[in-house]
C-alpha cells in the first residue's frame, strides 16, 4: 500500500534510476564490515524494484557498480559480485513471473566470468518480458559510454558529423532501447551524478535522500516520488508557456 493520491499516480515518472549510496557506511556505523552493509543493501534492492512495479513505474535503472569502484579492495569487490549473482539466480522466477526484462549498461566484461554469465543469464532469459524493466548499470560509467558512442558513430558516419544530432546520437548510447530518465534518486546524502548517465539525465529532476540506501525503505521511495509529482519541470520553458503545453511532447518524456 501507499499513500500516493489520484493526482500523483498521474504524474509518477515513467523511469526512476537510482544512485545506491551508503551501504559501507551504513556498516560501518554498526561496527560491521563493508560486505554486511552490501547485503542489506540488496535486501532493499528486492523491496524498492517490487514498489516499483506495484505502483505502476515501467523503468527503473540502478547504479550497483561503477568503473570507478574497481579501486575497491579485492574481497570487496568478490563479495559484491557473488552478491549479484545471488540475486539474480534468487530472483529469476519472479521476474519471469511478473514479466521483468533484466538489461544492463556498462562493460560487462570487467566482471568475474560467473557474474558476467548470472547476468548475460538472467538477460536472455527474461528478453521476452514486455511488462516491467529493470536495468544494472555494472562497471558502468557515463564518460567511456560516451566516448564508446562517438567512437561508433564516427566508425560508421566515416568522421562525418555535420547532421549529427541527439536523436542520431542517443541511438549510440547503451541505453537506446530506454526513456531518459525522469528522477535521479541519490542516497547518503551525497549531491553528485558521480559519472551516471551524464546525457540522459539532462533534464532529470534530481532527488537526494540523507538516508543510506540500506535505510532507503519503500516509506522513503514514497516520500521521493511525492516531491517529485509536486514539481514544475519546465523543460527551459516558463510556467505560462507550459500551462498551454503537453509535458509528454517534451524533452525526456518520450
Amino acid at each position: 500500500m501507499h499513500d500516493l493520491t489520484p493526482e500523483d499516480l498521474e504524474r509518477l515518472p515513467r523511469h526512476v534510476a537510482i544512485i545506491m549510496d551508503g551501504n559501507g557506511r551504513w556498516a560501518r556505523s554498526r561496527g560491521k564490515p563493508r560486505l554486511f552493509g552490501h547485503r542489506n543493501g540488496v535486501e532493499n534492492v528486492k523491496a524498492i524494484v517490487d514498489k516499483t512495479f506495484e505502483i505502476g513505474i515501467p523503468y527503473i535503472t540502478l547504479y550497483a557498480f561503477s568503473t570507478e569502484n574497481q579501486n575497491r579492495p579485492g574481497e570487496e569487490k568478490s563479495g559484491l559480485m557473488r552478491l549479484l549473482e545471488e540475486f539474480l539466480k534468487r530472483e529469476l522466477k519472479n521476474m519471469m513471473g511478473d514479466g521483468v526484462r533484466l538489461r544492463a549498461i556498462g562493460d560487462l566484461n570487467g566482471l568475474p566470468e560467473f557474474a558476467r554469465n548470472a547476468v548475460t543469464d538472467t538477460i536472455e532469459k527474461t528478453k521476452g518480458n514486455e511488462k516491467w524493466n529493470l536495468t544494472l548499470a555494472l562497471n558502468y560509467g557515463s564518460r567511456q559510454e560516451i566516448l564508446q558512442a562517438v567512437q561508433s558513430y564516427a566508425r560508421k558516419a566515416n568522421g562525418s558529423g555535420e547532421d549529427l544530432n541527439w536523436e542520431t546520437f542517443s541511438s549510440y548510447l547503451q541505453t537506446k532501447d530506454l526513456p531518459d530518465p525522469d528522477l535521479i534518486i541519490r542516497t547518503s546524502g551525497e549531491f553528485r551524478l558521480s559519472n551516471f548517465l551524464l546525457l540522459q539525465a539532462a533534464y532529470a529532476e534530481i532527488f537526494v535522500s540523507p538516508l543510506h540506501w540500506p535505510d532507503f525503505g519503500q516509506d522513503a521511495f514514497i516520500d521521493a516520488l511525492k516531491n517529485y509529482t509536486h514539481r514544475e519541470r519546465r523543460f527551459g520553458k516558463t510556467g505560462d508557456q507550459l500551462a498551454t503545453t503537453s509535458t509528454k511532447s517534451l524533452p525526456g518524456n518520450s
